[in-house]
């Protein structure tokens, strides 16, 4: 085992160093991925029943008593005329917004366990002879 040995400012003293090594952790941040969120267009048929009314002519002929008439027959042609109608239905499209999505981070603290080997320097007190020491080891 390496010490470092220093002497005081008497020749009696002299003092022994012990040292050790201890793990010490340092962090850095890095990018480790990335998120990318993007819309993409699809494309679906989609079907819709509309309820629509229409106009129908009716024609209707019965018998009636014969009875004199208001006018007499002429070249001219009576004529009635009846409008009909119907709904039609177009189809147009219009953008709605459907969701929303909200994008964040958040910090989340984990615990990673280190390890590693280390070293200290112990003391070794060799005793020779009948020397009585005051060490409490």
């Amino acid at each position: 085992m390496t010490s470092e040995a220093r002497r005081s400012d008497t020749d009696e003293e002299q003092v022994l160093e012990l040292r050790e090594e201890e793990l010490r952790a340092r962090k850095e941040t890095v990018q480790t991925g990335e998120v990318r969120i993007g819309t993409e267009v699809v494309e679906e048929q989609q079907s819709l029943d509309v309820p629509v009314t229409r106009e129908e002519v009716t024609i209707e002929r019965h018998p009636v008593e014969r009875r004199p008439a208001d006018g007499s027959i002429t070249d001219e042609s009576a004529t009635i005329q009846v409008p009909v109608r119907e709904e039609q239905v177009s189809v147009d499209k219009r953008t709605v917004v459907t969701e929303e999505i909200n994008v964040g981070k958040r910090q989340v603290q984990d615990t990673e366990r280190l390890s590693g080997t280390v070293r200290r320097e112990e003391a070794r007190v060799d005793v020779d002879g009948d020397v009585e020491t005051n060490d409490p080891r």
